[in-house]
Formats: C-alpha cells, sequence, structure tokens
C-alpha cells in the first residue's frame, strides 16, 4: 500500500513537471491570432499564426502572415509564411534597414523550422507552425511586430518570391513564461500534443492607452493650440480690453501644454521602440517647444524689465521670438497628427490604414487656421492705431493736461488705474459770426448821432 502511495505520488509530480515544462501567451486581433509558447525541457519556441477564432479564409483569398522578434520593422529578424497551391507552406525568413520591402536574411540569428505536422491550409482556413531554438534566457515578456498582407506572392519559393504591402500591422508582447494558452490542442516542438485550459490573454499596449494618447496629443494640436493664436491675433485689433490674455494664458499655457505633457507621457510609458519614427521625433521636439514656449510666455507677459531694444509699444525681441515660437510648435503639432496617422497608427491599432477621412479632416483644420490666422493681420493697422493713441492718452493723462479724445480709449471706471481727466471744453462746429461795425454815414460827428441803414427792398414778384 505504501509503495502504491509512492508511486501515485511520483507520477503526479511527473505529470505537473510536464505540464508546467510548455508555457506561452496568445494575441489575436482582427486580422490574425499568433500563439507563443515555450518548452522548457527542450529550450525550444513554438509559434502558430493563423486567422482569428470564427474567421475562414480559404488558401485562394490568403495572402501572407508575419512575425518580426522586435519593436519596429527596421533590423527586426522576422518570420514570413504563406500557402501555395498545392497545399504547401513557404517560411521565408527576412529583414530590412528601413520601412521597405524586406529581403531574404541568409543568416538569421534564430532558423525557424516549419512543423508540417501542424502546418496546414485548405478551403476553409489557414493553420502555419514554426518553431525557433530559444534564446539564452526566456524572458517573461517578447516583443513581437506582426503583419498580414491579403495578395499572396503566388510563388512557394522563400528567396525569390515577392511581397506586396501588408494590409494591416503593429506591434505587441506575449509572455512565453505565462501559463495562459488557448483551451485548444496545441503541438509543441517534439510533435506530441498538450492541452491547457487556462484563458486566452492578449498581450500588447491596450487600446484604450492608444486613444488616450491620440485624444490627448489631438485635441491639443488639432484644436486648442490652433484657437489659443488666432484669439490674440484677432482680438487685439478689435478692443482694447485684455480679455484675449487669459483666453490664451489658459488654452495655450495650461490646457494645451498639459495635454501634451500627458500625451507624451502615454506613449514613453506604453510604446516601445524609441524615437525610431519620424511622428516619434515631432512628438519630442514638440514636447521640448512646448515647454520652452511656455516659459517665454510668462516671461513675455508677467515679468519683462525695460531695456534700450523695446519698441515705442513696449515690445521687444522676446515678445517676437514667443510669437514666432508659437507658430512653430502648431505646425510641428500638425505634423506629429499627420506623421502619427501615417506611421504609427496602421502599426498599433490593429484596424488597417485610418480612413481617408481623417486626412481630410486634418487638411481643412490646417486650411482654415492657416487663412484665419493670416485674415486676422487685416485688423493690425488699426491694433497699431488703438496702441498709439492709448499711448498718447496715458502720456497727457500723467502730465495732469489731456483728456481722452478717442473713441478707442475706455473712459469708464473699469479702467480705474489711470484717472480721467476733466472734460474737453465745448466746441463748435461752425466759427460764430462777428458783430459788424456800424459805418457813420453822416458828416456831422459833432451830434454822434448814426442814421440806420435804410430799408432792403425786396424784388418784385414775377
Amino acid at each position: 500500500m505504501k509503495s502504491l502511495f509512492i508511486s501515485l505520488t511520483a507520477l503526479f509530480l511527473l505529470a505537473l513537471q510536464a505540464q508546467a515544462a510548455i508555457t506561452g501567451q496568445q494575441y489575436c486581433n482582427r486580422y490574425m491570432c499568433v500563439t507563443g509558447q515555450h518548452d522548457s525541457d527542450k529550450n525550444l519556441d513554438t509559434y502558430t499564426l493563423q486567422p482569428p477564432s470564427g474567421t475562414n479564409i480559404p488558401v485562394s483569398q490568403f495572402g501572407w502572415i508575419a512575425i518580426g522578434f522586435g519593436n519596429t520593422m527596421i533590423n527586426t529578424p522576422m518570420v514570413i509564411a504563406w500557402p501555395n497551391s498545392d497545399g504547401s507552406i513557404t517560411l521565408s525568413q527576412r529583414k530590412t534597414n528601413n520601412h521597405v520591402t524586406p529581403i531574404v536574411d541568409s543568416n538569421p540569428p534564430r532558423k525557424a523550422t516549419l512543423l508540417t505536422s501542424s502546418s496546414f491550409s485548405n478551403f476553409s482556413t489557414t493553420s502555419i507552425s514554426f518553431t525557433l531554438p530559444s534564446n539564452s534566457s526566456a524572458a517573461n515578456s517578447t516583443n513581437l511586430i506582426w503583419a498580414y498582407g491579403n495578395k499572396n506572392p503566388g510563388s512557394s519559393s522563400s528567396s525569390t518570391s515577392s511581397l506586396a504591402q501588408h494590409l494591416a500591422s503593429g506591434n505587441t508582447q506575449i509572455s512565453l513564461l505565462a501559463n495562459s494558452l488557448p483551451n485548444t490542442t496545441t503541438t509543441s516542438g517534439n510533435g506530441t500534443s498538450s492541452t491547457s485550459n487556462s484563458p486566452i490573454s492578449a498581450g500588447g499596449s491596450s487600446k484604450k492607452v492608444l486613444i488616450a494618447h491620440v485624444a490627448c496629443g489631438g485635441v491639443a494640436t488639432m484644436a486648442i493650440l490652433p484657437i489659443g493664436i488666432l484669439v490674440p491675433r484677432i482680438s487685439r485689433g478689435l478692443t482694447m480690453q485684455r480679455w484675449w490674455f487669459p483666453v490664451h494664458g489658459a488654452l495655450n499655457g495650461l490646457t494645451a501644454f498639459g495635454l501634451i505633457v500627458a500625451a507624451f507621457g502615454i506613449a514613453r510609458a506604453n510604446f516601445s521602440g524609441g524615437f525610431s519614427s519620424t511622428h516619434r521625433k515631432l512628438g519630442l521636439t514638440l514636447f521640448i517647444l512646448s515647454i520652452i514656449q511656455t516659459l517665454l510666455g510668462i516671461l513675455t507677459h508677467w515679468w519683462q524689465p525695460k531695456h534700450r531694444l523695446q519698441t515705442k509699444s513696449g515690445r521687444g525681441p522676446v515678445n517676437l521670438l514667443h510669437m514666432i515660437l508659437g507658430l512653430v510648435v502648431v505646425g510641428i503639432g500638425f505634423g506629429t497628427v499627420w506623421w502619427g496617422l501615417d506611421e504609427e497608427w496602421e502599426r498599433y491599432s490593429g484596424s488597417g490604414k485610418p480612413n481617408v477621412g481623417w486626412k481630410v479632416g486634418w487638411g481643412l483644420v490646417v486650411g482654415i487656421t492657416a487663412l484665419a490666422y493670416l485674415g486676422g493681420f487685416y485688423f493690425l493697422p488699426r491694433q497699431l492705431r488703438m496702441e498709439k493713441e492709448r499711448r498718447q492718452w496715458a502720456s497727457n493723462v500723467s502730465n495732469g493736461n489731456g483728456h481722452p479724445t478717442s473713441k478707442f480709449i475706455p473712459t469708464t471706471s473699469n479702467n480705474s488705474s489711470l484717472p480721467l481727466p476733466p472734460p474737453p471744453p465745448p466746441t463748435h462746429t461752425r466759427p460764430l459770426q462777428t458783430p459788424q461795425t456800424a459805418v457813420n454815414t453822416n458828416t456831422n460827428t459833432s451830434t454822434g448821432y448814426v442814421p440806420p441803414p435804410p430799408p432792403r427792398r425786396l424784388p418784385p414778384r414775377i
């Protein structure tokens, strides 16, 4: 009885060990599923690429499917696979140093081997499995890029076949050490089958994180920043009241700057790959220039000592730099959004390229902003005239001998910081008539009598 108990215990421990020897995780999107498994006993990794569950793609409509072991397409070892018309499967290991069609890698860091026993393609679906030697130390998180193309190369040659551009692509992360394999029969490196009842776990950056990044960056660069530069440009030519200043500061100095910082922080915390794309480089530039622009705004509007370079209006080089840098920030923001749509959205969203309507909307926002800002210069002469009259009025008030004479100068108690002078004396619209001097027609000056003038005869009526 004792020996039977020991035997059962040993078998149980061996079963646990065998079960724990194969670990992995699955990632799925609307185009494909990637199942990664790690066999710690054989030091072997197995990957299965197939359409999502419930999606049937016959061999006649199946293009190609691929994964790469890295963060971006550049310099990442890739395994590209496609089915052939005769039912066979082709594996092609490729690499590229730019965002162009990858070429065959004759000496890949890890050699992929097709698992013919578990790979198939028929009239309903396709499933491709291959093995790779594990890395020297299996990490808990493996970075992957993925791509799917709907045009088959049409050749079984792994070295000479040309690939059409992918329909969708992106990147993700899976854990080869997790016990999160789907509840399906999977094949290990030696061809034996094992089953796990753990739920499917989709790795990678959550789409909610992507949407948060897009929302923060898009609202800041496509809405708040443009409005923030249009408000002072137009309003200063319409009124002398400085209501535009708190609006400008709240929009650009607080809201837009905070959203840009939030978008940058979300990207750095959740998306790997560094600053490898134009979108990321522009985003870094936008982040740095936004900090400089905010500091310049504080220096311009709150602390600007008098110096010899100031003009009569009180402006100096800092004001000019603040205005020019503001336009540059808005332009870089527009560029960041464009390249984000063009480069990054397809890679991370898993939904393919963005609809053309997004780029049309981008063009409308840029065009309207440019036309409105240039149109604001129509009010520039009026702005300069109002500022000149205000300076003259302030100078007269400080000397105690002036009064406001312009409709642009405020005359109410809202401008209580400057004492209002007394109102001007009344003026006449036309000169007063001077009294006529009497002419002495009498030669007798001794009496001093001056006879009245003869009555004026009216012309006869006709």
